[in-house]
């Protein structure tokens, strides 16, 4: 008797997004690790020898507690126009340098991971943690520079929404977040879903220009405007971003 054959589709890791926090806590600004060609999300008990002489000779452990660790490898890269790396993985390499001179806490940073298509895939988290190696692969000189990493989980993975499951733009930060009431400033604004961007809005006054670098960065130049606070607001297809602490914009 045939059997009915099964649908079925597998979910690659390459589907899977690390969304790095370069902010200061508590502010938060997350940027999306871009380069990465393999992913390793690894959760753990962490155990301890519990044999008694009843076991005879057989290990028996127990558990005590539980860690987490991400080992993504990368092509560490440029930015598009070749000026200067990549602005995220300049900053993991300055995190893993703090954390190799100072005290681990110096190179903790917050970060996230998730299904880029928002599904719920059970990879849904957020932590802080820190760089504990950062390993150049054996590449010839000229070559691409490939890296692999290991980010060490400090303290509990919390499960999060999936932040592609809603495509609303999110502002999450502005840097800088002041300036002159003349206008001028060149703005980043940090978030999520912002591809397709069709205003970015300082309070009543649109941007007097903004370019779109990637789904979770705009930069935007500030109208002038007049002394006070104005929320910062992306509109897209999907709707406005909502009036968030985080997208305050002061004009001074």
């Amino acid at each position: 008797m045939s059997t009915t054959p099964t649908d079925r589709r597998s979910a690659l890791a390459r589907r899977l997004r690390i969304d790095i926090d370069t902010a200061t806590y508590p502010a938060s600004q997350y940027q999306i690790l871009r380069g990465v060609y393999e992913l390793a999300p690894i959760i753990e008990p962490r155990v301890q020898d519990d044999e008694v002489y009843d076991d005879e000779g057989w290990l028996r452990e127990a558990t005590t507690g539980a860690q987490w660790r991400l080992e993504p490898k990368i092509k560490y890269s440029l930015n598009e126009d070749g000026s200067a790396f990549d602005t995220v993985h300049r900053f993991l390499r300055t995190k893993f340098l703090a954390s190799v001179t100072g005290p681990v806490t110096a190179g903790e940073f917050g970060i996230r991971i998730y299904d880029r298509e928002g599904l719920d895939s059970g990879y849904e988290y957020e932590g802080r943690a820190y760089v504990k190696a950062w390993t150049r692969d054996g590449n010839a000189s000229g070559d691409v520079e490939n890296v692999t990493l290991v980010i060490q989980g400090q303290g509990p993975l919390t499960e999060i929404t999936n932040p592609e499951a809603d495509l609303t733009p999110v502002v999450t930060g502005l840097s800088p977040a002041t300036g002159d009431e003349a206008g001028g400033e060149l703005i980043n604004v940090y978030g999520n879903h912002f591809t397709g961007a069709t205003d970015v809005d300082f309070g009543a006054n649109p941007a007097d220009g903004y370019t779109i670098v990637n789904d979770s960065h705009i930069v935007a130049v500030a109208p002038a405007g007049t002394a006070g606070t104005v929320a910062v607001r992306v509109t897209t297809d999907a709707g406005q971003s909502a009036d968030t602490a985080a997208d305050n914009y002061v004009y001074t």
